[in-house]
């Protein structure tokens, strides 16, 4: 029996009134750590390798981390060079099911904070189950640090905002130089520090185009992100931080799913957005929004397939898995950020200057 964290809150970060808001120098920064975890990542495998998985590979989280952990999963497994078995867990999960923790499991566990309370218990679960641990984290001085075989600490990535951004792509920037590692190739291929700093500049000049469409989407009750396969970790993040800095109400389903289904749901009080990252899902994105706009929403595409600009879409540079979906998040990112101080909300603080929210949020822990 898993003993459940007990209800309790800390103070949210209240230090700013107006922008730039904490979340938003996170945004910005992502550039800075993104080139700098690189760099750590590769120089720390390189003084002390690593080995490969053998058996299974398991990569787990929660919230944001979870996110992370789904978009290193489809690029560990992703092309010839694969892993033939990877899973991906939620740590509530892992601890529900803990029959993929065995002797031969490698873990990578993701944890911003390191010391999440579910996350440590998985990790205790990992540790008695005789697997092999590898933690991925913003500071090496958490919890979860002593329940790890091995810890990857990313640079510039602990959070001054309850909304998460830069320790999502931090992770992502990690994994992939871990990626590079176990496939033999040390530091340059397929991207270098100074390519992760330049594709993420590029991804941040998106901001000017965001802020010209927040007054058109903001008055949208409801938003829906369509990202399928990699894209998925990006459409689920992206709608967490709907959530959490706007206040909306946003889901992600995958652009199949939504063409089955969901339309009859929308319409004009409904934004909705998608995500392509190859031709194939750009080209059946783009029929999805036509729909949707038949349907009465407002519609935009983040693109890092490389396909045509035009208006309504936000292009991202095009890079390898699992980079990818730590770039296209980053309109969103701006998105969330900009309508919630458009409407003069604090972005980060999670909607706990509410009094009512407030009372829910301190009725559990995590």
């Amino acid at each position: 029996m898993v003993d459940l964290p007990p209800p309790h809150l800390s103070e949210p970060p209240f230090g700013r009134t107006r922008h730039p808001f904490f979340m938003h120098e996170m945004i910005r920064r992502q550039a800075v750590a993104g080139r700098a975890t690189h760099r750590a990542t590769r120089d720390a495998l390189l003084a002390a390798p690593l080995p490969p998985p053998k058996g299974r590979l398991l990569l787990v989280g929660l919230g944001t981390s979870f996110h992370a952990a789904l978009a290193a999963g489809f690029a560990a497994a992703a092309g010839a060079d694969g892993f033939p078995n990877v899973q991906i867990r939620t740590a509530f999960d892992l601890l529900e099911d803990p029959s993929v923790a065995t002797s031969d499991t490698t873990a990578v566990v993701f944890s911003a904070s390191g010391e999440t309370a579910l996350t440590l218990s998985a990790q205790r679960l990992l540790k008695g189950q005789g697997a092999r641990s590898l933690l991925i984290t913003g500071t090496e001085a958490g919890p979860s640090s002593v329940l790890a075989d091995r810890v990857l600490v990313t640079q510039y990535a602990d959070e001054s905002s309850w909304t998460h951004t830069v320790s999502f792509s931090a992770a992502l920037v990690a994994f992939g130089a871990l990626l590079d590692h176990w496939h033999g190739k040390p530091g340059t291929e397929p991207v270098d520090e100074d390519a992760v700093a330049d594709a993420f500049t590029g991804a941040l000049a998106t901001e000017a185009g965001i802020v010209d469409t927040v007054e058109a989407v903001s008055p949208c009750d409801d938003f829906l992100l369509l990202g399928s396969g990699a894209a998925e970790a990006t459409a689920r993040e992206g709608a967490l931080k709907l959530r959490e800095a706007a206040g909306r109400f946003c889901a992600a389903v995958g652009v199949e799913e939504f063409l089955h289904g969901v339309i009859p749901s929308i319409g004009p009080s409904t934004a909705v957005v998608a995500i392509a990252g190859t031709e194939l899902e750009r080209i059946r994105a783009q029929q999805g929004l036509k729909a949707a706009t038949i349907a009465g929403c407002r519609t935009f595409l983040v693109d890092s397939s490389g396909g045509p600009t035009g208006p309504g879409i936000f292009t991202v540079p095009a890079v390898p898995r699992p980079l990818a979906p730590a770039l296209q998040v980053v309109p969103l990112q701006f998105l969330a950020y900009w309508i919630s101080v458009s409407e003069g909300r604090n972005p980060d603080v999670m909607g706990l200057d509410d009094q009512r929210i407030r009372d829910a949020r301190s009725s559990f822990g995590i």
